[in-house]
């Protein structure tokens, strides 16, 4: 009785335990989640750190230029960039120049007597006077019918003309004339003398002009050329029609008349033709050319003064400032790395100004141009917005957080964008100041180190526990549960060979009690077969049976 309290007891205390440590290891398993769950909420909350930061240095200009640095692309002659205390410049040179070299009545030490190419004989006489460029010539009909004289002065511009363009440009030129007109008929006395113009008389009899196709005439004119001749352009001439008309008398005269010229866009058209082949030199031709027409055997034209009495060109030239020229102020930056940051904003802010106001007729497009390493921001600044004075580029300044990127130095740059080619009469200065960069990241950081350790520690001694009670569970419900005869029993019986169950019935007590007395009782039934014998049962019978 005892030992069956003893057994019970030991029983309950083996649940108590058992359930007790199932729930201590409920608990270990519950109480790592919540850790877990606690540690994880620190990290995406109070473990956010975020952080901005100015990301460039001397945004002021102030005493030195670094570590700023600036770079010029196109023609470096168009533009400088310089740095005066307190900004940072883009200056733009403009320029505007005159020539008027040739002007007044030409000079023998300046210009040179040369062919005509097309007409190379000369006329009988022809040189540089005091009164300009002088010809004369008396034609028989044995004698050269064209004639012609040119004088060629070759000029020189003190700059390059491939970096300015002309703007304006004129040329006038005077000229005068003197020939015999009248007799020029053969029935005149003397015969045939005279220039024949139409309606002048030109046959054997008064008034007769069969031979007449033309008449004659002298053609004044002005050339420009490179020095080369490939390139040849007339610009002015004169052409008489009636000079030497009988009705004028023994002489006709032209007194001083201006060339007819070409216009001022044909003119600057040449000129900057013939100066593109030679961006310094050019020439210039005074010229004379004589016709005389064959109106009849004895025929004689006198050309007694042709003078070509002054010769004025002038252009104005203005700086050339070529397309897609640039100037840039640039600064490079720290970097921002770490797989535990995160940009998440970036504003520009600065001011500008220029000196004068933008020439926008003639560069509509012009713009200050905006980077983050070389990629562009899609907003700009055009210059025909700046003023006189420094003002914002952009109220609240530029959003450039799309073109933040980690792990790459952050270089910010300004660009100067002269989006068209003009004439810049006078030096432009364009100015930055007050360049402020502010770049927001966060930062992703666990506030201790020690507790994931030590929360992993108390996880792994849970699992422990719990695959131990696991196994004590198991262990109790397939061994120690039944007593030690019984486990003794089911080893042995493990033990025993499985392949063929044992032939042994196990029944019950009360079967077993009744099987026995059946048995023993029918080995005395064949005496009890009969009469009954009074009530009497001999025993010695019985036995002896």
């Amino acid at each position: 009785m005892n030992k069956n309290k003893t057994i019970r007891i030991k029983k309950k205390y083996i649940y108590l335990t058992i359930l007790g440590l199932l729930f201590l290891s409920f608990y270990f398993i519950n109480q790592n989640s919540l850790i877990r769950n606690d540690i994880s909420q620190k990290i995406n909350t109070s473990a956010i750190d975020e952080f901005t930061k100015e990301w460039l240095d001397n945004n002021n200009f102030s005493g030195t230029i670094d570590p700023w640095n600036s770079i010029i692309s196109g023609d470096t002659s168009d533009v400088n960039a310089t740095f005066t205390e307190g900004q940072a410049n883009y200056k733009i040179y403009g320029e505007q120049r005159t020539f008027s070299e040739i002007s007044g009545t030409p000079i023998l030490s300046e210009w040179t007597k040369v062919h005509n190419p097309e007409f190379p004989t000369y006329p009988d006489s022809s040189d540089i006077t005091t009164e300009g460029c002088w010809v004369s010539h008396d034609w028989y009909e044995d004698a050269y019918q064209s004639p012609s004289v040119h004088w060629d002065r070759n000029i020189t511009i003190p700059v390059d003309m491939s970096d300015y363009i002309i703007t304006s440009a004129s040329i006038t030129a005077v000229v005068n004339a003197t020939v015999t007109a009248y007799p020029g008929a053969i029935s005149s006395s003397p015969q045939g003398w005279g220039v024949e113009t139409p309606g002048d008389q030109t046959g054997p009899n008064q008034g007769d002009n069969a031979q007449f196709f033309i008449g004659d005439y002298v053609r004044f004119y002005v050339l420009l050329s490179d020095l080369t001749k490939e390139k040849v352009y007339e610009v002015a001439y004169n052409q008489t029609v009636d000079l030497g008309k009988d009705s004028a008398g023994s002489y006709d005269y032209m007194y001083d008349t201006l060339m007819a010229n070409v216009s001022q866009e044909d003119l600057i058209f040449y000129l900057t033709s013939v100066l593109s082949s030679d961006n310094h030199n050019f020439t210039i031709t005074l010229g004379v050319r004589i016709w005389c027409e064959d109106n009849w055997w004895s025929d004689r034209d006198r050309w007694d003064d042709l003078l070509i009495k002054s010769c004025k060109l002038n252009f104005t030239y203005q700086k050339k400032i070529d397309q897609f020229t640039t100037i840039s102020w640039y600064q490079k930056g720290n970097t921002i790395s770490g797989d535990n940051v995160q940009i998440t904003g970036g504003n520009l802010k600065f001011k500008y100004k220029i000196n004068q106001n933008w020439p926008t007729s003639l560069s509509p497009n012009s713009e200050l141009q905006i980077f983050i390493n070389n990629n562009t921001l899609l907003e700009s600044v055009k210059l025909s917005t700046a003023g006189l004075s420094f003002t914002e580029a952009k109220t609240g300044g530029f959003d450039m957080t799309y073109l933040l990127l980690k792990d790459v130095n952050i270089t910010l740059s300004i660009k100067l964008f002269l989006a068209d080619e003009f004439p810049l009469i006078q030096n432009l200065t364009l100015s930055i100041t007050e360049v402020s960069l502010q770049i927001t990241y966060t930062v992703f950081t666990p506030e201790t180190e020690e507790q994931p350790w030590f929360y992993a520690g108390l996880f792994i001694i849970a699992a422990i526990a719990a695959v131990v009670i696991s196994g004590l569970l198991i262990a109790y419900i397939k061994v120690w549960r039944f007593p030690v005869p019984i486990r003794k029993l089911r080893k042995h019986r493990k033990a025993l060979p499985s392949e063929k169950g044992p032939d042994v019935k196990i029944i019950s007590r009360e079967a077993a009690f009744k099987g026995s007395f059946h048995k023993e009782v029918s080995r005395t039934s064949k005496f009890l077969k009969g009469p009954p014998l009074n009530g009497k049962i001999e025993k010695d019978k019985l036995f002896k049976k």
